[in-house]
């Protein structure tokens, strides 16, 4: 599942970051495979009080998490990670955001605006909500106010941005091993990867947006990775190398475990 198109950015934002709804609608697709019925429990068990809105956030959220092929829920690479690490309330926070973004343009590239040189650097920013603002600007001149709201109240929710006074902090985070890995194998498949040093990958990936992840962080989460036999590990002088064994993202989720 590749990052939509930038024209479909303002239209997506859709109802936000919601996980407890997120996992009653994962929950129900790993029980059946049938789009009504997952749609029937969703509606009946989400708290929203009007049904318009639960229909609103059913085209929402199905569009974001499921793959749907003739009336039927495909048992996709992300729907067997997320029963895999269900348990895992972190890991399985990290997995929902990470979809939750790239299915949602407008939150990658405002993560993509606040991942400076200066913070996977020194991994802490400090924003002013007026600077903060002065970037959405200046990079979507027509956002509305309560789109930009939401944005923040997202990256406030998950923990990307935290509110002290009027200022944001941004501070780095890695995410769990298993999602590390599943975004290290998304990231392969869509850049055409074997072999990438960690410079590439924080460059030219996803998981510094995402979860503000700086290149040290990194480095020590691709050596739990390389010590559970799920990449390699190599350093050369200053460079080094990630070496991926497995040859998809279906792959590595199979073998995790």
């Amino acid at each position: 599942m590749g990052i939509i198109s930038m024209d479909q950015q303002f239209s997506t934002i859709g109802y936000g970051f919601l996980l407890e709804e997120t996992l009653m609608l994962l929950d129900a697709a790993l029980e059946s495979k049938d789009v009504q019925a997952v749609r029937s429990s969703c509606i009946h068990r989400w708290p929203q009080k009007s049904a318009s809105n639960k229909e609103k956030l059913w085209q929402h959220m199905k569009y974001r998490f499921l793959e749907i092929e003739s009336n039927t829920i495909k048992d996709t690479p992300f729907l067997q990670m997320f029963r895999k690490i269900r348990t895992n309330d972190e890991a399985v926070q990290d997995l929902v955001f990470f979809q939750l973004c790239i299915t949602t343009p407008i939150l990658f590239e405002t993560l993509s605006l606040l991942v400076t040189d200066s913070f996977l650097n020194t991994g802490e920013a400090v924003f002013s909500r007026y600077h903060l603002d002065q970037l959405l600007e200046r990079k979507y001149e027509r956002m509305r106010l309560s789109t930009r709201d939401r944005v923040r109240s997202i990256l406030v929710k998950v923990g990307r941005l935290k509110l002290s006074k009027s200022n944001y902090s941004v501070t780095t985070y890695c995410p769990t091993e298993a999602v590390l890995g599943y975004a290290l194998y998304h990231d392969a498949l869509s850049n055409a990867w074997r072999a990438p040093s960690t410079m590439t990958v924080i460059s030219e990936g996803t998981i510094a947006p995402i979860f503000m992840c700086n290149r040290s962080l990194l480095i020590v989460g691709i050596n739990k990775l390389a010590t559970k036999g799920h990449c390699e590990y190599h350093r050369h002088g200053n460079t080094d190398q990630v070496q991926l064994i497995y040859q998809s993202l279906e792959e590595y989720v199979n073998a995790w475990r």
